[in-house]
């Protein structure tokens, strides 16, 4: 177990079943000596310790793990940053059939002591149901040792990126990053 999640929904990926993708802690530790089960293990734990667990007892366990452990092929076929804390076990993506992505955001900016990033992810698209098609999520990430507390918005409507400049943030491609509040009235 980790926190209230197993193993497997840190690692499950719909992706990596459908490109055969070994995604299990460990697999890359030939391309790199850091990616061991071990480490990977106890980022995960960390993760939840001090971000996922709070926010299962704040919103009732209504919370799912969209991704989390990603090995390097999988972040690849996903198109994720090469740096991606998700290949270190030290980020999670989550939502919520229950509750919508600003208000996971917004307890966590106003709840959580620390954490390494927080992420409010294209809200434009509306928030998960099961039916599979593209929605909003909440990335989280912590890390031992550096956990500024950053946060951002990813977005693709220009008009968003406009609203948040009055809260001197910094635009980089699709992120505003220093962002105070996730305003669903934006959307």
């Amino acid at each position: 177990m980790i926190g209230q999640f197993t193993l497997k929904h840190n690692i499950l990926s719909k992706k990596a079943e459908e490109l055969n993708i070994n995604n299990f802690p460990g697999v890359d530790e030939q391309k790199d000596s850091c990616l061991s089960f071990d480490y990977i293990f106890n980022n995960l734990n960390l993760l939840h310790k001090n971000c996922i667990t709070p926010l299962m007892q704040a919103f009732g366990g209504h919370i799912a793990i969209t991704s989390a452990y990603r090995c390097i092929d999988l972040n690849r076929a996903l198109n994720g940053n090469s740096n991606s804390q998700h290949i270190r076990g030290q980020a999670v993506d989550i939502v919520s059939l229950k509750y919508p992505s600003h208000l996971i955001w917004n307890w966590c900016f106003q709840n959580l002591p620390t954490f390494n990033q927080l992420i409010w992810e294209y809200p434009e698209r509306g928030d998960y149901t099961s039916s599979g098609i593209d929605f909003s999520w909440v990335h989280i990430s912590w890390i031992s040792n550096n956990n500024p507390r950053t946060t951002s918005l990813s977005t693709t409507r220009e008009d968003v990126h406009e609203m948040y400049k009055a809260e001197k943030t910094t635009r980089i491609g699709n992120y505003t990053h220093r962002i105070a509040f996730a305003d669903q009235n934006l959307f």
